[in-house]
């Protein structure tokens, strides 16, 4: 009988196996076929994305190159007209033209019939390259009659120069020629002459085919009638080519174009070598009417996909061989090995959970994506699954504040100290513009009871966006960079870090950013990064990095942050990480409008003057053509503001000057106040309870809630001991 059950429970056992190999397979397969079915997506969605951008830059090679010949002939025609009265002179013209341009094939200058009676009615003096020979001679006869010619035509009757349709000469079967015509006027302004230069297409082939993203892939150039102006380079059967010009001007055939609208995408299959291609097609206005074309086969467009299919599927079954035996082994401690189980996913569920939330304490990209004078990236990695890094950014009242930090130590401890340090960040900094004031007020805090001797390394920055203004504090952090015309470190005084003295002094420093200009931020994380040999990522790699981004077009946040990822993990190459890795990238992006209107009052800090004061908001209001609800809540927001400077700016008794600007483009309006009366920050003002009685309410900070709620944003700014507050409001 006991036998008998242990038979039945091996049986049983077996049988478990078999399920949950035959389970563990299918799903395996299941993601590896929708992981599969993604990279094809996303290969598809890059592969359009550079094949647009190369057919972009490609269009625009062509665009100049023919604008170089075309610009080098009109700059001689003047050799041309000089030598018109002397007929014979104008081999010798041609014959230096070819001489000097040696991709030219020939050049001839067409005389309008009659032009020299002497000559006879037609004219032609031509020179012609073969080969290391140019030879010059009289091209017109009765039976060449270049009057007939449908190129000589037209540049007559159009008065204008033109790129002809591709053909054949005798004297080059083996080469495609274009010509470019244009026409040539005698001292009277009378057209003389049509110049016609032959050129082979075989230097714009070299030029679009000199590189792809594929070996196969290849460029078309079609002409306006859809003929193709040069053969590919290369071993492309002429073949591909008939079928692709077929498929271009075939209705029959689908055309899709890509996310931008610009690309046409034909796909094509069943053809002799390769079972599948795209064709992507433009015709950019800068070329037109020529188009242009680049093919790719998706044998090799999706080659890395299928050896990583081949990998994926050995790799699936090695580790389905290693599961039948790991089940195998461990069939008899099921129930502990379930135990254990359970006790790690618990474990791992709390650090999953406590990482998501500490991932969701950081900023969201959403904050700063309407904005148009900032663009910021930020990227948090930490070496556990909770770490003690933190960045923060938010806007208020015009201002960026920002922050980057790295707590002593790792896991979990360090992450309890971030979360602390980030939220008192936040809370300090919604009503305190001082970034040493927030240091000082953070090291406080981290001064007390801190028996675990843990400290924080950070950063404080304030960036006043309308100006481009920016004050910082540094507490023994990495010094960030500024990455504009060039790189260079930003200067910042070697504070302490928080928690390490509570008496420390933190003090404020100041810069000022210019427009395209950004600054890099980024832990320890950055520069300590090891590889297999232990060698550290260091300092230079940094700056080498952030080199290759210089320009006004590369220093994005996204491109920073991006290239130094990309550098720091092909450095490491899969060595453990050691560290919490954070960047920081924030590019200041001003942008000018014209200004429609502006307008200057100054008052003295009188009650009385508040009259002259709304009747130069009415006035300026009534010039914007503002409706009546608009400017009569701009109105009572900029007579507040001011009141608020006439009561509290200056002493009493003491007489001061207050200058109000108004500034307006075609959707806001900005009023700009300044006085050199007493430091005040009412935007540092806690805002208003309202929901508080008369009674209960304490004095002040009404005037600011108004304010606030009047318009859509405030500023303010202590410059050269001014007090200077920006208010704006949209208005169309």
């Amino acid at each position: 009988m006991s036998k008998l059950k242990n038979n039945t429970s091996k049986s049983i056992r077996n049988r478990s196996s078999v399920a949950i190999l035959i389970t563990a397979a299918v799903l395996m397969l299941l993601i590896s076929g929708i992981q599969q079915f993604s990279a094809r997506k996303q290969i598809r969605i890059n592969l359009e994305r550079n094949a647009e951008m190369e057919l972009i830059i490609k269009a625009i090679d062509v665009r100049h190159s023919l604008e170089d010949v075309s610009l080098a002939l009109r700059n001689r025609s003047w050799e041309f007209e000089q030598f018109l009265p002397y007929p014979d002179s104008l081999f010798d013209v041609t014959r230096r033209i070819v001489e000097q341009n040696p991709h030219f094939a020939g050049c001839c200058i067409a005389m309008v019939p009659d032009y020299y009676p002497e000559k006879g009615r037609l004219f032609e003096p031509y020179t012609l390259r073969r080969g290391e020979v140019i030879e010059t001679f009289q091209l017109a006869s009765e039976e060449h009659d270049y009057s007939i010619n449908p190129d000589f035509i037209i540049a007559a009757e159009n008065d204008s120069s033109f790129w002809s349709e591709p053909y054949q000469d005798e004297d080059y079967p083996d080469v495609t020629l274009i010509t470019y015509t244009f026409p040539i006027y005698d001292a009277y302004g009378d057209m003389a002459a049509i110049v016609g230069v032959d050129l082979s297409t075989e230097w714009l082939s070299k030029l679009l085919n000199s590189r792809h993203m594929f070996p196969s892939s290849y460029n078309l150039l079609f002409s306006g009638k859809g003929r193709l102006i040069f053969s590919p380079v290369g071993e492309i059967k002429h073949k591909d080519v008939e079928q692709i010009k077929g498929l271009i001007n075939d209705t029959t055939v689908e055309h899709t174009t890509t996310a931008s609208g610009r690309i046409t995408v034909i796909s094509f299959d069943d053809w002799e070598d390769h079972a599948k291609g795209s064709v992507y097609y433009y015709s950019p206005r800068s070329i037109r009417p020529w188009s242009i074309a680049v093919i790719n086969y998706d044998d090799e467009v999706f080659e890395p996909l299928i050896k990583m299919q081949w990998r994926n599927l050995l790799l699936t079954l090695a580790g389905l061989l290693i599961l039948a035996f790991i089940i195998q082994r461990s069939a008899k401690n099921i129930s502990k090995l379930q135990q254990a189980t359970l006790e790690r996913e618990h474990i791992d569920s709390e650090l999953n959970i406590a990482r998501k939330i500490q991932m969701d304490m950081l900023p969201k990209s959403e904050e700063t994506a309407l904005r148009d004078d900032c663009n910021i990236v930020g990227s948090l990695d930490p070496a556990k699954m909770v770490g003690g890094d933190l960045y923060d950014h938010f806007i208020r009242d015009e201002k960026l504040f920002f922050c980057i930090g790295d707590v002593s130590g790792k896991g979990i401890p360090a992450a309890l100290v971030m979360a602390v340090t980030h939220t008192l960040f936040r809370s300090i900094s919604a009503h305190e513009s001082n970034p040493a004031r927030i240091m000082q007020a953070l090291n406080e805090t981290a001064c007390q009871r801190n028996e675990q001797n843990m400290f924080v390394t950070m950063f404080i920055g304030v960036l006043d966006l309308p100006t481009g203004r920016l004050r910082y504090c540094n507490a023994g952090h990495d010094k960030p960079f500024v990455i504009g015309e060039e790189i260079k470190p930003l200067p910042a005084k070697p504070h302490l870090p928080l928690g390490v003295m509570d008496n420390m002094v933190y003090t404020i420093q100041e810069t000022v950013l210019q427009s395209g200009e950004s600054l890099f931020l980024y832990t320890d994380g950055l520069t300590e990064a090891m590889n297999e040999s232990h060698e550290q990522f260091g300092l230079k790699r940094v700056e080498k990095g952030l080199r290759d981004c210089i320009g006004k077009e590369s220093n994005t946040s996204e491109k920073l942050i991006r290239t130094m990822t990309n550098r720091v993990n092909g450095f490491v190459d899969g060595a453990e990480q050691s560290d919490d890795l954070t960047l920081l990238a924030i590019q200041y992006t001003p942008q000018e409008k014209p200004i429609i209107f502006s307008d200057t009052l100054t008052l003295i800090n009188k009650v009385s003057e508040i009259t002259k004061l709304n009747a130069f908001v009415k006035s300026a209001t009534a010039a914007l053509n503002m409706e009546t609800g608009l400017a009569n809540q701009i109105k009572l927001a900029v007579e507040e503001a001011v009141t608020n400077v006439i009561d509290y700016a200056y002493p009493n008794g003491t007489e001061g000057n207050i200058n109000i600007t108004i500034e307006a483009d075609e959707s806001r309006v900005r009023f700009i106040l300044s006085d050199s009366g007493a430091e005040f920050d009412p935007t540092g003002v806690s805002k208003a309870d309202t929901t508080l009685t008369v009674d209960e309410r304490p004095i002040g900070g009404l005037g600011v809630f108004l304010v606030r709620n009047l318009m859509d944003s405030i500023n303010y700014e202590r410059v050269d001991g001014k007090n200077v507050l920006r208010m704006e409001k949209r208005f169309r």
